[in-house]
């Protein structure tokens, strides 16, 4: 039989209660807390011993070695802690005893959970004003992959919400009654929303140029004679925009074809007359592109000068 043993398990701050049960289980079972971790916790095989385990969490001790005195002197023997201000506790299980609580009044466990819902709202507030202002650009530049990022960054929100809700309400905290573990749906949805959006992000294909000629030849309005200004893969459907700014000395077109059906997707007819100060034109627009290979074309050109930025992202 294994001598040591590692359990790979992640808890949420408002969840420490199931940590707490679960060291528990783990000591009658007669494997022995040696370190306890944010990821992981290490045992070693003892049938000869039974404890009861308590958390406290304290970021910021000035004295280490008075501390753990302190809990010592209360009975409780020191384990270890981890980098985030956790620290781990035990005491010897006796049957007759039934006091293994680490906080000798409420007001120090109300303490704790202070700390944590203070921190848990101003999670709530980042994570929601980042979901705003990604909405906003998602609203406006419609993407699949910041509408992923939106969905994460709210579900976050709730989730962390939900425990600034377990926290205030200590009655829930307990063990008896919570019915899930938040912190592993935590990190399962923001792994997946992060990577998603990664993987879309790095898959979109970008094309963007600038051109710029004091004399530039015509161009016929056939767009079979169109000239091949380059061209975009789309792995996946999503949309993207199309934009062309910049000056030219008559109107001139400007497409986004889809090479395998010929199918002219979106057109934008350049003409700088139009524009508030003569001669600063601008236009854009947001397309749905299915999978397959596009070509930006310019056709349609009396010729002369221009200075253009054309983009498809």
């Amino acid at each position: 039989m294994k001598e040591y043993k590692r359990v790979w398990n992640v808890y949420a701050a408002w969840d420490y209660t199931r940590e707490i049960e679960d060291l528990n289980k783990m000591s009658d079972n007669g494997w022995q807390l040696i370190k306890g971790g944010l990821f992981s916790n290490r045992y070693k095989k003892n049938d000869s011993m039974r404890y009861r385990y308590q958390l406290d969490y304290n970021p910021k001790i000035e004295d280490m070695g008075r501390y753990i005195e302190t809990f010592r002197e209360q009975g409780w023997e020191y384990v270890n802690s981890t980098f985030n201000g956790w620290h781990y506790f035990r005491k010897l299980y006796d049957k007759a005893g039934d006091d293994y609580e680490i906080y000798n009044d409420s007001e120090s466990l109300k303490e704790m959970h202070a700390k944590w819902q203070k921190a848990g709202r101003a999670f709530i507030i980042i994570l929601s004003l980042l979901s705003i202002m990604e909405l906003y650009f998602t609203i406006r530049y419609p993407r699949i992959h910041s509408a992923i990022l939106v969905l994460t960054l709210l579900i976050e929100a709730i989730v962390i919400g939900r425990g600034v809700y377990v926290l205030r309400n200590p009655q829930r905290a307990d063990g008896h009654k919570r019915s899930w573990n938040g912190a592993p749906a935590f990190l399962l949805v923001l792994l997946i929303g992060m990577v998603g959006t990664i993987v879309l992000m790095s898959l979109r294909s970008s094309n963007s140029f600038n051109t710029k000629s004091e004399v530039y030849s015509p161009i016929s309005s056939n767009i079979a004679d169109a000239v091949d200004w380059g061209e975009a893969k789309v792995v996946y459907p999503d949309f993207y925009n199309f934009e062309v700014s910049g000056y030219t000395a008559s109107p001139m077109t400007w497409a986004v074809v889809n090479t395998q059906t010929g199918e002219v997707v979106s057109q934008i007819r350049i003409d700088s007359s139009k524009a508030k100060d003569g001669k600063n034109f601008k236009e854009a627009h947001n397309i749905l592109l299915k999978r397959g290979t596009y070509k930006l074309y310019g056709y349609d050109f009396a010729g002369g000068e221009i200075d253009l930025h054309v983009s498809l992202n």
